[in-house]
């Protein structure tokens, strides 16, 4: 059961770190036929996608680490005030 929830969260992976970029450019090409735009618009949503991607990539990777963390057992307190190194 643990090797399908660990296949499950590397799909989730790949999807979330390609999906957006793809989806994006995707989008640009047919605003660009639709509309007659320049290749400015490719560019810029090509941007926009690639930084939509490693923000979705970056939330799933500590969405993965939570999981780990809680699957291991350590539990993390919050730092006191006292705590702080």
């Amino acid at each position: 059961m643990k090797f399908i929830s660990l296949l499950m969260w590397v799909g989730q992976f790949g999807l979330s770190a390609i999906f957006p970029t793809v989806f994006f450019l995707l989008a640009a090409v047919w605003l660009q036929s639709r509309f007659g735009l320049g290749m400015w618009i490719v560019v810029v949503f090509g941007i926009l996608g690639v930084l939509t991607s490693v923000s979705s990539a970056r939330s799933c990777l500590r969405s993965m680490r939570k999981t780990a963390e809680e699957a291991a057992g350590k539990k993390q307190h919050p730092i006191s005030f006292n705590d702080h190194t």
